[in-house]
């Protein structure tokens, strides 16, 4: 049996990869989905896209037969680079799959060990288990070449693939699954993972010198051996910079939106990347209430989280816009600093109390001791003094 070539299938014009088709009418469809260029995508084209999906599907189908498969017998793939799956959207597929049942078949991959890895349908898959489903109807992909199945960097690279150019990627999933991507095709950087980055920022800010950067939205778009040698004359000072640049290249991504809008979602505070992926948190208002630090707000991390929480659940259940979420993130911020001064004496108190109970007496001369003995006398006395006012005020 020919293998679907699915990597085709699922990303736009300038992916390079080879691998058989199933069958002349798959590689119809794939140059239909190939003409939509899909990073870019309008809602037009999106409509349009997904019909060429069903129509491949439907395509599988027929050289493979569509099968029952029990669920339990399914496993989520651990590389696929959407991790995010609100409740709402999981509820809305149960709510279709209760009344309409399943009209499309998930698509599984068939492993040695008799189970299934899942290539695409997660939602579907979550919501079956929620209406408490035992099987689905499934398809299946051919990850199998020479005798051998395919290893975690060739799935987690067909998997990124099919998710970037179907629809749009939650930004965070983006994320963490191109720096993963990145890793699988330079192991060595995964030593530097939390650096990629600051290095590619660096690499940014000196192609934005030279004004390379002007050339990158035509760049990603050109062909393979283009992007090749425009990389050789960026000027890039480090093969980490280079390797980077090329896998984000590949992808089709421009470099300068991953810098700006993307890694940096990366160092969100925890609550607000569960509040993304959970309960659907849009990106740029998760970056405006990730200024609610306890080092911004200077208080302990605990009640900096309730006050995030307290916000973050307003901004999602009111809808808040962006501009009205930094008005009230400002004036949160404006609040609690005016409140620095007392908070920097009550360190200050701290430290001292501190200080004076780490002290060990034994083994102090007998001078010394009264010379200390005198002066917490003293503090005593107007600690006393001032209590005393205080009370009769």
């Amino acid at each position: 049996m020919q293998k679907p070539d699915i990597s085709n299938a699922f990303a736009n014009a300038g992916q390079s990869q080879k691998i058989h088709h199933l069958t002349q009418r798959v590689q119809e469809l794939e140059a239909e989905i190939n003409q939509l260029r899909a990073v870019e995508i309008n809602n037009e084209e999106k409509i349009a896209l997904e019909l060429r999906i069903q129509e491949l599907v439907a395509e599988l189908a027929n050289k493979q037969g569509i099968e029952e498969i029990a669920i339990n017998l399914i496993d989520r793939n651990p590389r696929q680079p959407r991790q995010t799956f609100t409740k709402v959207s999981i509820q809305g597929m149960a709510e279709i799959l209760k009344t309409q049942g399943q009209h499309t078949p998930i698509i599984l991959i068939a492993l040695s060990n008799g189970r299934y890895l899942l290539f695409d349908g997660e939602r579907r898959w979550r919501a079956a288990q929620q209406l408490g489903w035992k099987t689905l109807n499934a398809v299946f992909i051919d990850f199998v070449e020479d005798g051998i199945e395919l290893d975690n960097k060739s799935i987690h690279r067909q998997a990124l693939s099919t998710t970037l150019h179907r629809e749009d990627l939650n930004a965070l999933d983006l994320a963490e699954s191109l720096i993963q991507q990145i890793i699988y095709e330079h192991p060595y950087l995964e030593e530097q993972k939390d650096a990629i980055p600051r290095i590619l920022n660096g690499a940014m800010s000196r192609l934005e010198r030279n004004h390379k950067n002007l050339e990158l939205s035509d760049v990603r778009l050109a062909p393979r051996e283009i992007q090749k040698e425009w990389m050789e004359t960026a000027g890039f000072k480090s093969l980490e910079e280079e390797n980077i640049f090329d896998v984000i290249l590949e992808l089709q991504l421009n470099p300068t939106s991953i810098d700006t809008n993307i890694f940096p979602l990366l160092k969100l505070l925890q609550d607000l990347k569960n509040a993304i992926r959970l309960e659907g948190l849009e990106a740029s208002k998760a970056r405006e209430l990730n200024k609610l630090s306890a080092d911004q707000l200077n208080i302990d991390e605990d009640k900096a989280l309730e006050i995030r929480s307290q916000l973050t659940q307003k901004v999602i259940q009111e809808k808040l816009s962006l501009s009205r979420i930094k008005i009230l993130v400002k004036d949160i911020l404006k609040q609690h600093k005016s409140s620095e001064p007392f908070n920097d004496q009550k360190k200050k108190i701290d430290r001292a109390v501190n200080t004076i109970l780490s002290i060990d007496f034994q083994g102090i001369q007998h001078n010394q001791l009264e010379e200390i003995r005198q002066a917490l006398q003293e503090k005593l006395q107007e600690i006393d003094k001032i209590i005393t006012n205080n009370v009769v005020s």
